[in-house]
């Protein structure tokens, strides 16, 4: 815990107090809504460095926090996971519907080719809401994904503007630190305020700790 304090009360406050101050100013705006999870996100980047971000959604927890850009990764990753066994369970209840439909010979075969209809129109939402392809920017050192993006939503240009004014600006913050110790004790900083904030919780905030406090100490040595 001691080093935690060190890192966390290091130099950037200084490095932050000798900044002249400037009039915050929005540099790029994204909206996007999911309709399928039912949910809305809000990303304003502003002149300062830093990132706001708004999330609503009737099956998650609201998030609402600001990061420093400074602490991201500038190459975002993208995040495709396909669910492939809902997927495979709508074909062949699908082809079983069609076996009692048009081959099947046995009483209730309609009732039973409506109802594995059925059990396949299920799977079907199942495979499209547990597959998602997201553009995430991760936290540099903690590999924490702070920034999630709906790939090609509302569009594939809107999104494409949106994400090359923020992996500009997020180069552009990191020149304000001298060098990797102060940038390691930004991001501590900042992956403390989320978890006390509740945007991450204590587990994951222990090994973001972890993997930060050991990069301070190889640099250090």
């Amino acid at each position: 815990m001691y080093v935690e304090e060190i890192s966390l009360s290091a130099s950037v406050d200084a490095l932050e107090a000798d900044r002249p101050s400037e009039e915050k100013t929005t540099l790029a705006t994204l909206e996007q809504a999911n309709w399928m999870r039912r949910c809305q996100a809000e990303f304003t980047l502003f002149n300062d460095h830093s990132l706001s971000v708004d999330m609503q959604g009737i099956l998650q927890k609201p998030r609402n926090y600001t990061i420093d850009i400074g602490i991201l990764d500038p190459q975002p990753r993208r995040a495709l996971k396909i669910c492939w066994v809902c997927f495979l369970s709508f074909f062949v209840l699908c082809g079983a519907a069609w076996f009692f439909a048009f081959i099947s010979l046995a009483q209730k075969a309609a009732l039973m080719s409506m109802i594995l209809g059925a059990c396949a129109g299920i799977s079907l939402v199942l495979a499209i809401y547990r597959s998602h392809d997201r553009v995430v920017f991760y936290s540099q050192s903690g590999r924490v994904p702070l920034v999630v993006l709906f790939n090609r939503l509302p569009n594939r240009a809107t999104l494409g503007s949106f994400s090359d004014a923020l992996v500009q600006q997020i180069k552009c913050a990191k020149n304000r630190y001298l060098g990797r110790i102060e940038a390691l004790n930004a991001e501590l900083k900042v992956h403390r305020q989320l978890m006390e904030d509740g945007v991450i919780s204590n587990k994951r905030y222990g090994i973001v700790k972890q993997r930060i406090l050991s990069q301070h100490g190889d640099r250090s040595r």
